[in-house]
């Protein structure tokens, strides 16, 4: 008898670390400098569950995109609440991953103040407003700066990728 309850105890607690360990936080992996461990959501889009919207990627997007939940853009931090990249990446080439969309939410009060301010907290780039929904301000930061030559197979590709705000608004779903 003493061995089953031993054999619970082990197994209840197995259980328990199993459960830990498959928790993930609402916090943003942000340590991780090897983009290329970055896993696609799925071939259709991705699903923010923390905000809760969706993005239906273009179908140009389906094999050249990873995501990557991370408060950076264009090497510089933002003070966003949740935020999202989308790299481009020429898996064929190996290439460099690329910055091409971001998708952020601030609060509402937060959005309206920076505005006041008239801080455009991405340098260059400046946000888009996707849409407001219970207080909070979804924006898309693009990135219409070719990273490559325009003239080679890379920079036309990367330039295919890059969308318009009329085209990120009408990807999400909120």
């Amino acid at each position: 008898m003493s061995f089953i309850k031993k054999g619970a105890t082990t197994l209840a607690i197995a259980g328990a670390m199993f459960a830990v360990a498959g928790c993930s936080s609402s916090e943003p992996k942000q340590e991780d400098p090897n983009i290329d461990s970055v896993i696609q959501q799925s071939n259709q889009g991705y699903r923010n569950t923390t905000v809760g919207y969706t993005f239906t990627y273009p179908e140009n997007w389906q094999s050249s995109i990873v995501e990557r939940d991370t408060f950076e853009w264009n090497g510089k931090r933002m003070d966003a609440q949740n935020m999202s990249v989308f790299y481009y990446k020429n898996f064929e080439l190996n290439s460099e991953p690329a910055p091409l969309l971001a998708l952020a939410t601030y609060p509402q009060q937060e959005w309206e103040q920076m505005q006041r301010q008239a801080k455009d907290r991405s340098g260059s780039t400046p946000p888009h407003v996707i849409d407001t929904r219970d207080d909070k301000v979804l924006v898309a930061y693009i990135n219409t700066q070719n990273p490559y030559d325009a003239g080679s197979t890379q920079g036309q590709q990367f330039a295919r990728h890059v969308l318009s705000p009329e085209q990120v608004k009408n990807a999400i779903n909120w």
